[in-house]
């Protein structure tokens, strides 16, 4: 780890870690805290949703204009919606999540292995490896991860490119690993942000994971999707919101330089004040919500100010319009004032950041239990996922809907038969609005929901929505064999209509 970003993850752990037992040692030197595993865990968890440089990039940009979440926001359409290539936004996740997270939990591991007070650590640090290369190899592809963050440590500086079929059974492999580790007696998980130590809420993280990467490959490798999905079920997933693995934020203020990154702050929030209130809930979003009743709407957005024609709204008009994909929110009819906004509690640097749900892991149960990989209804987990999803927004600040209301609207919108991937895919989608690198992946996994046609002339794709994002030109100089080797196994360019070893839909 660079100096500078030792120093930061000191800064940052100080203000906001007050469990460590030699914290008063730490403060007197605060260099020292590189060589401490507490530390790391904070920097690295307060970095997956704090780094405003890549949420605005990697999940604002591309992920949420690609899978039409956002739009109208002037980088949001001019790359996002239009498929316009961008060195800096398509390469912002691989630098720094390689940089910051996968260094420092690499590093987490090799401190705590073998050591019996630091069991639970180290099984933590296995989980938190897996969080963070899941999003870089299912949005680059084959990827840098077995000797990835070794550099200090083993002097590995030009690290393989591993086949991403191989990452995936090193994803299973560890999250096994980690669940057995997880127990009573494996010492304190010191410096978690996201559980505060609770190792039962770890294990159901692992299992909900491993059930997330199961449906990930469902349609390339059935068969091994099965399998994984079983055990993460047989073992135990979330089992109610009280689970959600998610990221509390404080108020703090944001510099988009990478070298002086401050992650105390929610990231994606960062790109929404960024954005100047450019960023609009997409129209398919918007109708979606609003053609179901769905008790989300409200709960993610205010009603428009203007009316179509100029001036105000007029009686009997639509008061929510979303932002059509591939056009600019200037050139929306009546203009921005004629097209709802993003409710304010989900734009403050304080807005918690949601990595993994309930609500995800019940729509998940809900397509194994219909592909009848595990037991249970599909349709009862159906309804489940959804209420959950609903009622996930409250974390943010909204208003809690009546049971009344989620109760209308779960029996007007059930689980359909003939339906049921594209039902469950969707509701995936709106569950996952603002983690949308995983939208992305899923709606690369599924093909749902069905996105609304890009007709701009200057799309670079013609309108053809990428399929993973490309990787670092530089790479090339730096670790010029393995990267072409890489490539050779994708296509042979480094392009981004090239698919990943999952996505054959």
């Amino acid at each position: 780890m660079k100096f500078k970003n030792i120093l930061l993850a000191a800064l940052v752990t100080f203000a906001t870690v007050s469990c460590t037992d030699n914290f008063d040692e730490l403060e007197k030197d605060p260099v020292a805290l590189s060589a401490n595993p507490a530390g790391q865990l904070s920097f690295t968890q307060l970095c997956m949703s704090g780094d405003g440089y890549y949420q605005w990039r990697a999940n604002l940009i591309y992920s949420g204009g690609f899978v039409q979440h956002y739009a109208g926001a002037w980088n949001v359409t001019e790359f996002g919606s239009k498929f316009k290539k961008n060195d800096d936004y398509a390469t912002a996740l691989w630098r720094n999540g390689y940089a910051n997270e996968l260094k420092s939990i690499v590093d987490v591991l090799e401190k705590t292995s073998g050591k019996a007070d630091m069991v639970n650590m180290n099984a933590v640090a296995k989980i938190m490896k897996v969080m963070i290369a899941q999003r870089i190899t299912d949005l680059y592809g084959d990827v840098p991860y077995s000797e990835a963050g070794l550099g200090f440590s083993k002097g590995i500086v030009t690290p393989k490119y591993d086949k991403q079929q191989d990452i995936y059974n090193m994803f299973f492999k560890e999250l096994e690993e980690a669940f057995v580790q997880l127990n009573a007696n494996g010492g304190a998980i010191k410096g978690d942000l996201f559980y505060n130590g609770d190792v039962s809420k770890w294990k159901k993280l692992a299992n909900t994971i491993r059930l997330r990467l199961a449906m990930r490959i469902s349609e390339v490798s059935a068969a091994e999707a099965e399998k994984q999905a079983k055990a993460a079920f047989q073992n135990g997933v979330f089992e109610s919101n009280l689970d959600n693995c998610i990221m509390k934020h404080l108020d703090y203020p944001f510099n988009d330089t990478p070298g002086a990154l401050d992650f105390r702050g929610n990231g994606l929030s960062y790109a929404l004040i960024g954005n100047e209130n450019g960023d609009h809930f997409s129209s398919l979003m918007i109708n979606f919500l609003k053609n179901n009743g769905d008790p989300r709407l409200t709960m993610l957005a205010t009603p428009k100010t203007g009316g179509a024609a100029g001036g105000a709204p007029l009686p009997g008009e639509d008061l929510y319009i979303g932002n059509t994909p591939g056009l600019f929110q200037w050139e929306m009819p009546g203009g921005s004032n004629a097209i709802s906004g993003i409710q304010p509690y989900l734009k403050l640097r304080t807005t918690p950041f949601l990595h993994v749900s309930y609500s995800e892991s019940q729509l998940l149960l809900a397509e194994a239990a219909f592909r009848g990989w595990v037991t249970g209804s599909a349709a009862d987990y159906y309804k489940k996922g959804v209420e959950a999803g609903i009622r996930q927004l409250e974390i943010y600040g909204a208003a809690a809907p009546t049971a009344a209301a989620i109760n209308t609207y779960l029996a007007a919108k059930p689980l359909v038969a003939g339906s049921e991937k594209e039902q469950i895919a969707t509701q995936l989608w709106v569950t996952y609005l603002f983690n949308s690198i995983e939208a992305y992946s899923n709606w690369r996994r599924t093909g749902f929901p069905q996105l609304l046609p890009i007709t701009n002339p200057d799309s670079e794709t013609n309108g053809v929505t990428p399929k993973r994002l490309y990787y670092p030109n530089d790479e090339m100089q730096k670790n010029g064999a393995n990267y072409t080797e890489a490539l050779s196994r994708m296509g042979g360019t480094n392009d981004w209509l090239n698919k990943v070893w999952w996505d054959v839909n």
